[in-house]
C-alpha cells in the first residue's frame, strides 16, 4: 500500500467541503423544523465577545473614574427627586445624566413646580431621557417621540433611552449614536451624555451601531441619601441618576441581568474610551475556516497512520489546543486591537470535521466503485481498493 502524504490534496478540499454541506444542512433543519428552534436560537445568541467579557473580569474589578450612579428607586414624589437633582449639581459634576422618564404633568402642581426649579436653577448640564416610539418600517424612522411632560417649556436637552435588541427579552449587546424621529435626526443618551462629558458636539456618524464593552469595569453606586457625603466623588464627573434596583427596568446582558442605567453607563464608556470595535467580514471568517479545516483534515489522516495507538489522545489534544489557541488569540485582538475575529464558522467547523471526514471517506469509495470517477482514482481514502 502506498502512502501518500502529501500536504496539498483533493481530498482534503472535500472533506472541508463535506463540512459545509453539513453545516449548512445543520443549518436548514433547524431552521425549518420547529423541534430545531433551540438550536437555532443557540447560534444567534452565540457571540464570542460575551467569552472574552467573562476572560476578562477578575475577582479585583476595578471602579470606573468617569462615572458615578446615584439610586433613587426609592423616590416617588418628584418634588423630592428634584431636591436630588438640586444635591447632585451641588457637587459639581461635568454633566447630569437623568435616566428617569416623566410621562404626565399630573395633578400634584407643587412637586412639579419643585422638579422644574430645581431643573432651572442646575448650573452643569443636564441631558434627560426619552422614548421613541412607533417604527415605521417602509419610511426607516420612528413617528414619535416621548420626552418628560416639561419639554415645551424651555430648551431641554433629551437623549432617546431606547436599548438596541434582536428581540423582546434578548441580550443587548450594543448601543446606537442617533435615529430618525421623522425628518429629524435624535442622539441616544449615552451618545449626548459622553459627547457633553468630552466637549465633543453630536453628530452622525458612519458606523451608528456599536458595540457595549462589558469590560473588568464597575461603577460606584451610592444612594440619594449619601449624595453629600459623596460631594467629592461626583465632582467633574458624569452622574447618571436613575433606578439601580428596579426589576421593571432589568435587561440581559452577556454578563447576566443587569439594571437599565448600569447598561446606559456601560455605553457611554464605550463611547468615551473609543472602544469602536470593528467586526471581521463573514467571508474572511468563512476562509479562516476553511483553512482550519483544511489542516485539520490533513492531520487527522496523517495522525493515525504514524502513531496508531495513541491516534485518538494526539486528536484530540490537536483540537483543544487548536480551540484554546483560537480563543486566547481573538480575546487578545477584540481586548487591545479592538478587532472582534468572528469564530463562528472555524468553531463550527472543527467541531463538525470529525463527522463529516467519514461521510466524504464512505461517499468517494461509492462514487468510485460505481461511476469510476477520476477525480476519486488517486483518493488517499482508497488506498485498499488500489492494492
Amino acid at each position: 500500500m502506498k502512502k501518500d502524504w502529501k500536504f496539498w490534496h483533493i481530498d482534503h478540499v472535500g472533506v472541508c467541503l463535506m463540512t459545509a454541506l453539513l453545516a449548512a444542512v445543520i443549518g436548514l433543519v433547524s431552521v425549518n423544523l420547529s423541534m430545531f428552534n433551540p438550536v437555532e436560537q443557540a447560534f444567534e445568541n452565540f457571540h464570542m465577545t460575551d467569552v472574552y467579557y467573562e476572560m476578562s473580569r477578575s475577582e479585583n474589578i476595578e471602579m470606573n473614574d468617569d462615572i458615578v450612579m446615584v439610586d433613587m428607586v426609592e423616590l416617588r414624589d418628584r418634588g423630592e427627586i428634584g431636591q436630588v437633582i438640586q444635591q447632585i449639581n451641588a457637587c459639581q459634576p461635568r454633566v447630569l445624566a437623568v435616566d428617569l422618564l416623566f410621562y404626565k404633568e399630573g395633578d400634584d402642581v407643587l412637586a412639579n413646580a419643585m422638579l422644574m426649579a430645581s431643573i432651572e436653577e442646575a448650573k452643569e448640564p443636564i441631558v434627560f431621557s426619552s422614548k421613541l416610539v412607533d417604527y415605521n418600517e417602509e419610511k426607516g424612522c420612528f413617528e414619535n417621540f416621548i420626552p418628560s411632560f416639561f419639554a415645551p417649556m424651555g430648551d431641554y436637552v433629551f437623549g432617546y433611552g431606547n436599548v438596541l435588541q434582536d428581540h423582546e427579552g434578548g441580550i443587548i449587546r450594543e448601543y446606537t449614536l442617533s435615529k430618525k424621529y421623522n425628518d429629524k435626526t435624535m442622539y441616544s443618551l449615552a451618545y449626548l451624555t459622553a459627547c457633553v462629558y468630552m466637549g465633543e458636539k453630536p453628530h452622525e456618524q458612519d458606523i451608528n451601531e456599536r458595540l457595549i464593552v462589558y469590560g473588568d469595569t464597575d461603577f460606584p453606586v451610592i444612594n440619594f441619601r449619601d449624595i453629600r457625603d459623596h460631594a467629592n466623588l461626583l465632582k467633574d464627573k458624569i452622574v447618571l441618576l436613575g433606578t439601580f434596583s428596579n426589576e421593571e427596568d432589568a435587561h440581559f446582558t452577556p454578563l447576566g441581568k443587569m439594571p437599565g442605567m448600569k447598561i446606559q453607563a456601560y455605553s457611554m464608556l464605550s463611547y468615551i474610551q473609543n472602544r469602536n470595535i470593528k467586526d471581521m467580514p463573514v467571508w474572511f471568517s468563512i476562509v479562516l475556516a476553511f483553512i482550519l479545516c483544511y489542516f485539520s483534515s490533513w492531520i487527522n489522516y496523517w495522525v493515525p497512520r504514524l502513531w496508531p495507538k495513541v491516534d485518538s489522545y494526539i486528536i484530540s489534544g490537536y483540537y483543544f489546543l487548536l480551540a484554546a489557541l483560537l480563543v486566547w488569540v481573538s480575546f487578545l485582538s477584540f481586548m487591545y486591537l479592538q478587532y472582534n475575529i468572528n469564530l463562528l464558522y472555524p468553531l463550527a467547523g472543527i467541531a463538525l470535521i470529525e463527522t463529516a471526514r467519514p461521510l466524504y471517506e464512505d461517499s468517494a469509495r461509492i462514487i468510485y466503485n460505481k461511476w469510476h470517477w477520476k477525480i476519486f482514482k488517486h483518493s488517499i481514502y482508497l488506498e485498499n481498493e488500489e492494492e
